[in-house]
């Protein structure tokens, strides 16, 4: 059975790279208007040059922010709401991995601002929309390293002691949890 996505509308974040350049390549296939959200305003253009070569008649949207400030998801979210009455899917991709402890300008550590609240932000910012559109759907990417994660309510920040891949196994096991919520 061919899955038709005319008419849908699709946002990716991270998706001028891996997992999320290739998920948004899939949905334009299938014919979803595809909004790419990623930091680098050329990646992104290259981007949406390779996805419209799918033969999608529906030209790739592009949006630059930053995920590592709430600023940037806010005003993410308005741009996104400003141009669309629906969204039928939200696809949470963008993950960094950071070795050394990294402070956002919201004073977060990186991983955490990134992997995890960005995606939570993003998501409530724009559930107005998404419940706007029938059979919506929300899909949060993760790893199977969330069962080596702890959440450690204690130093949510990794201030105490910071092991980039104890920070990174936190983020990606919140965002499990989030999506079971």
């Amino acid at each position: 059975m061919a899955v038709d996505l005319s008419g849908r509308t699709c946002l990716v974040t991270g998706a001028s790279s891996g997992i999320g350049l290739e998920t948004a390549r899939g949905l334009a296939r299938l014919g979803a208007r595809v909004l790419l959200v990623g930091r680098s305003a050329k990646r992104l253009d290259a981007a949406r040059a390779d996805i419209a070569r799918t033969g999608n008649t529906v030209e790739p949207e592009t949006y630059v922010a930053d995920l590592a400030s709430q600023r940037a998801v806010r005003g993410l979210a308005a741009d996104v709401a400003a141009r669309h009455d629906r969204l039928h899917v939200l696809v949470n991709n963008a993950g960094v991995i950071a070795r050394t402890r990294t402070i956002t300008e919201d004073g977060l550590e990186l991983q955490l601002a990134v992997n995890h609240l960005a995606p939570f932000l993003l998501t409530h910012l724009l559930l107005g929309r998404l419940r706007a559109a029938e059979g919506a759907r929300i899909v949060n990417v993760a790893s199977a390293v969330e069962t080596l994660g702890r959440i450690n309510f204690a130093d949510l920040g990794s201030e105490s002691r910071y092991d980039a891949n104890a920070a990174y196994c936190q983020s990606k096991l919140a965002n499990v949890m989030f999506t079971y919520e």
